[in-house]
């Protein structure tokens, strides 16, 4: 039993002595006040651990030396025991209703006081571990908040500032953290990437199951690589380093203001769609995959479903946080209600009102699961392009060359374009000679991959249903591509007046004839010939040999 300090207050010598030698032989410390005013002087010396309280006495009774002692004091209970020879109830009830805890009539009981006073020793034992409890408590509560605002930190610089890439999004979490992320980055030839993920759980924990795709994503638009090949190493890692039961739903997209081309792979994401400037569901991206982190990559499907627009609309994206948020009558949202709202052009905030009307569906109740909403404008320009990775590397040196070969494995996991994007980034161009390259290797390898290697007919692709049919295609024969291959070279040499970049490509198909497109005009060329002529205007010489196999350009970097 806990050692008490007892504060005996009595205007009585003998009493005290008598009821202070019973609290020795019980093994407690006896503190002894003559009055109130007496006894709330020892509580400013020294609090008590039990305060044994008579009613009448000179200058301060207990009653107002116990209603002061409460207000003084009042951040830690002090039992107080009321000693008195009055005995009406309604004396009793006045002490109580001052402050005390408990009632003994005089002359006292010895066998009572010991029991009452072994009742209150308990007390105390629970209270300061009640005390030990919550200093633990206070200090834990510090700790997580300063590790939370820590957490938030991180994650609000890892997934970025967003502002750039002209995108609109909301995020209303369950819980402190949400398990839903928003991402979004542009690649080195300036197509959107977007990524909502939806993690399992909530809070924190979920936060940070999304932290491999944040990382995963953002590393691999920069090198420019396709989503499809994105989402496939976000698969890797998670399947990696996730314990089993933790996957990510997302949906990933990728936004081609040149081609007009918006590209979804949805896994576990219950609702991504165009939307037209009326407001209307042009198109809609099936969930078609499980969520990211469950399948072994050699069963990964990393296919994508794509969409040419004609007009200019928004893209929409949200978690089944928002499909599935309940109102007050245990009613779903309208999906075609809220696209109906997005009826205004591309160019003007949309999101606004569509987070207005989901706060009015839940009518004050709190969201059972996290809820995220993207929107992103699909138009001609989406915004400023975000400034060149520049890494001169090879800057000090006047004349170098350097060589890939994309054999059937590297074309099927559509890893060239994303090496010779890396390739661009680390040589030090300027802004404009980078925009430049981007496009004469994109278009060139493009043509090679496709045209060359695949052996698809590009003037199938310039109608809607062509265009569908045209993806359809490269999809099937690229993932069953077992032969052929396309060899890069580029070299750095110094010319009569200023440096010369040459590439060639090279690849293993049937070849083409490409004079028409060298020798037309750029606004006279055939839809499917613009890009070569494009090149052709860009460059200082180029030529096509081996029946069209090869192509060798000459770019000045003025």
């Amino acid at each position: 039993m806990q050692t008490l300090n007892v504060l005996v207050v009595d205007d009585s010598n003998v009493n005290r002595l008598v009821v202070s030698r019973l609290i020795q032989a019980l093994g407690h410390q006896v503190v002894t006040a003559e009055d109130g005013a007496q006894a709330l002087a020892c509580c400013e010396t020294m609090l008590p651990d039990l305060i044994l309280m008579d009613v009448i006495m000179p200058h301060m009774d207990g009653l107002e030396a116990t209603r002061r002692i409460r207000e003084r004091f009042n951040k830690r209970w002090i039992p107080i025991i009321f000693l008195t020879g009055k005995i009406e109830q309604e004396d009793m009830l006045a002490g109580l209703e001052a402050g005390g805890d408990d009632y003994l009539t005089k002359p006292v009981d010895i066998k009572l006081l010991t029991a009452k006073i072994r009742v209150m020793s308990r007390i105390a034992d629970m209270q300061q571990r009640i005390s030990q409890d919550a200093q633990r408590l206070e200090a834990y509560y510090l700790s997580n908040e300063m590790e939370q605002q820590l957490a938030e930190h991180v994650l609000h610089n890892l997934y970025g500032d967003r502002s750039q890439t002209g995108i609109e999004q909301w995020i209303l979490p369950a819980v402190q953290f949400s398990g839903d992320i928003i991402t979004a980055a542009r690649s080195p030839t300036d197509t959107l990437h977007i990524m909502l993920a939806d993690s399992t759980g909530h809070g924190l924990s979920a936060a940070i199951a999304c932290l491999p795709a944040a990382t995963v994503f953002y590393a691999m638009t920069q090198k420019g690589f396709s989503i499809n090949a994105i989402a496939r190493e976000i698969n890797k890692k998670l399947k990696q380093h996730l314990p089993v039961g933790r996957f990510v739903a997302a949906t990933l997209a990728a936004i081609n203001p040149q081609e007009k081309t918006v590209t979804v792979w949805n896994g576990g994401i219950p609702f991504a769609a165009f939307i037209n400037e009326q407001g209307r569901i042009e198109k809609q991206f099936q969930s078609s995959n499980p969520p990211l982190g469950i399948l072994r990559n050699m069963d990964f499907d990393a296919s994508v479903e794509v969409y040419r627009w004609s007009e200019p609309g928004r893209l929409m994206i949200c978690s089944d946080g928002l499909t599935e948020a309940k109102g007050a009558q245990g009613d779903m949202l309208s999906l075609e209600r809220l696209c109906s709202m997005l009826a205004s052009p591309y160019t003007l905030p949309a999101i606004a009102p569509l987070r207005e009307q989901v706060i009015a569906h839940l009518a004050g109740h709190e969201n059972a699961d996290d809820i995220s909403l993207v929107l992103a404008p699909c138009a001609a320009s989406i915004g400023p392009a975000g400034p060149a990775t520049q890494n001169a590397m090879f800057t000090q040196l006047s004349n170098w060359e350097l060589r890939l070969d994309f054999g059937p494995k590297e074309l099927r996991e559509e890893l060239g374009m994303a090496t010779l994007l890396g390739w661009l980034n680390q040589i030090g161009l300027s802004e404009a000679q980078l925009s430049d390259m981007l496009l004469i290797v994109t278009e060139l390898f493009n043509n090679a991959l496709d045209h060359g290697v695949l052996a698809l007919d590009s003037s199938e692709k310039h109608s809607s249903a062509g265009f569908t049919s045209y993806l359809m295609k490269r999809a099937g024969k690229l993932f069953g591509l077992e032969h052929g291959w396309i060899q890069v070279a580029m070299s750095h040499v110094t010319g009569e007046d200023f440096p010369i970049l040459k590439l060639c490509i090279h690849d293993s198909g049937q070849g083409f004839d490409a004079a028409p497109f060298l020798h037309s005009e750029l606004e006279d060329a055939a839809p499917h010939g613009r890009g070569i002529a494009l090149v052709n205007r860009l460059c200082r010489s180029v030529r096509y040999r081996e029946n069209g196999r090869r192509v060798e350009v000459e770019y000045v970097l003025r």
